[in-house]
């Protein structure tokens, strides 16, 4: 028997038959999967559960299909990892992580997609196409290659390359940004990050969390906000919990987490509407939702939790990456280790006491966005000359930077004096490509503005080696 018995929508009330579609008619809201509660609380389904082994599926009374019918890859069933370095570093004693980097394709979006796929292969749907992030365009060209259908992603914007090539790698069709629109389809179905069978996958990690903690809630759930989705799932699904008698706590708040490069939702819980800049390169890409699809829902699951929602540099996503991976083990990409992030800044204003049960959601891998482990080899050259495999420094760097940087170690100098220097060496070369290379060699960091000085009325800038631009010309040497 399925218990799931319709598709409602949370903001109007409206309610469909159970089927395949994404919006509400009457008010254009994302639709959700509703269940018949009373029953699952008749058949007591947590003995169920308990007895049972495996991955979402597990709990398939609260899913919309069977799991006979599952189009799985082993999704689910991760670890929660209790975070003890880091949980004493902040004064927590019961910190941990929901480690989804563990999942097929390295995210918790592997979830929804196994629940998405099995009800398009259920229905007679041929494929599925949709204007998807990186880590959700990779699981569902996964799942689809699973299931046998045609998957098509278009890209609306750039995308990390390691997910653009799980993308390949699984035989989806990619339309780039400015190629032909999504059309309608027959047999295709058109899904979109907020698609309800998506959620009804993701809610499986509260799922998991409270059976974890022997069938308790945690005080704190910390989750990144990017459609909204995410923070909805788990909200519906640890009511569900409760309105089937599964457990009766009621005291796990949501902590929402955004960028400070794109936060619409904390913005408006916290009543702070003013523009940010749109900037056109992130590092937490998967976290840029300008229009959020599940705004409405997402805030309604923040407040009704008791939870609240925080901002965090992109800079602090990678140093909580890092700090991740060398203290616990877990790699993880800047947008899932944004609740690491988002925890010590609640230790750090007090909104966390240390006898608070706290879990993190870390959503996916960093070999899905190796920007932390790039950012290391960046302090490393002999490291990056390694992995580079290259022989002579011309290939590293090129001669004439070569040349600029030995011009440089003898003493630091401006872009007129570096090119008089180099024309007394013999190379021809104009000032204006000597100012290039300089440029570069400073995007690089091996050299830094240190001083400027005043030469008949104009400012020249006073260039030095770094440390890293010192260790590179040892290296040449």
């Amino acid at each position: 028997m399925i218990y799931a018995t319709s598709l409602y929508c949370e903001r109007c009330g409206a309610s469909y038959d159970l089927g395949l579609r994404n919006r509400c008619e009457r008010c254009g809201g994302p639709l959700n999967v509703g269940y018949d509660l009373d029953k699952l609380r008749e058949i007591s389904v947590k003995g169920r559960w308990t007895s049972r082994a495996g991955g979402i599926w597990k709990y398939w009374e609260l899913l919309p299909s069977y799991p006979e019918k599952a189009i799985s890859l082993g999704e689910g069933n991760t670890r929660l990892h209790k975070a003890r370095k880091i949980g004493s570093e902040l004064g927590l004693r019961e910190l941990s992580v929901k480690d989804e980097t563990t999942n097929p394709t390295g995210s918790f979006m592997d979830r929804g997609a196994s629940v998405l796929t099995t009800k398009l292969v259920e229905n007679g749907f041929k494929g599925v196409q949709g204007s998807f992030k990186g880590n959700l365009g990779a699981s569902l060209a996964a799942y689809s290659a699973r299931a046998g259908i045609k998957c098509v992603i278009r890209l609306e914007e750039k995308v990390d390359l390691a997910k653009l090539y799980q993308m390949i790698a699984y035989g989806a069709e990619i339309l780039l940004p400015g190629s032909k629109p999504i059309e309608p389809l027959d047999e295709v179905y058109t899904a979109e990050n907020a698609d309800p069978f998506l959620i009804e996958g993701h809610k499986t990690i509260a799922f998991e969390i409270v059976q974890a903690l022997g069938w308790k809630e945690p005080d704190c759930i910390v989750v990144p906000v990017g459609s909204g989705g995410l923070v909805w799932s788990l909200w519906k699904g640890l009511e569900e919990l409760r309105e089937a008698g599964v457990i009766k706590d009621n005291r796990t708040r949501l902590i929402g987490v955004q960028s400070s490069a794109c936060s619409p939702i904390v913005d408006e819980i916290s009543g702070e509407h003013g523009g940010k800049s749109a900037k056109r390169t992130y590092i937490a890409r998967d976290l840029v939702f300008h229009l959020p699809e599940r705004r409405f829902e997402a805030i309604e699951a923040i407040k009704r939790s008791g939870g609240w929602a925080y901002v965090v540099s992109e800079e602090d996503m990678l140093m909580a990456a890092r700090t991740l991976a060398k203290e616990e083990g877990i790699f993880a990409e800047p947008a899932a280790a944004s609740t690491i992030a988002c925890v010590r800044v609640m230790v750090e204003e007090g909104s966390l006491d240390p006898s608070d049960q706290v879990v993190c959601v870390i959503t996916g891998s960093g070999l899905k966005d190796p920007i932390v482990a790039m950012r290391e080899l960046e302090r490393n050259i002999a490291l990056e000359r390694f992995i580079r495999g290259e022989i002579s420094s011309r290939t590293l760097i090129g001669g004439t930077k070569e040349k600029i940087l030995r011009v440089l170690r003898e003493e630091p100098s401006h872009t007129y004096g570096i090119w008089i220097k180099l024309r007394k060496e013999g190379i021809e070369i104009s000032p204006s490509a000597v100012y290039q290379h300089i440029s570069d060699l400073e995007k690089k960091g091996l050299i830094a503005r240190t001083d400027e000085e005043l030469v008949s009325g104009r400012v020249r800038i006073i260039y030095s080696l770094t440390e890293k631009g010192k260790e590179l010309v040892k290296l040449l040497d």
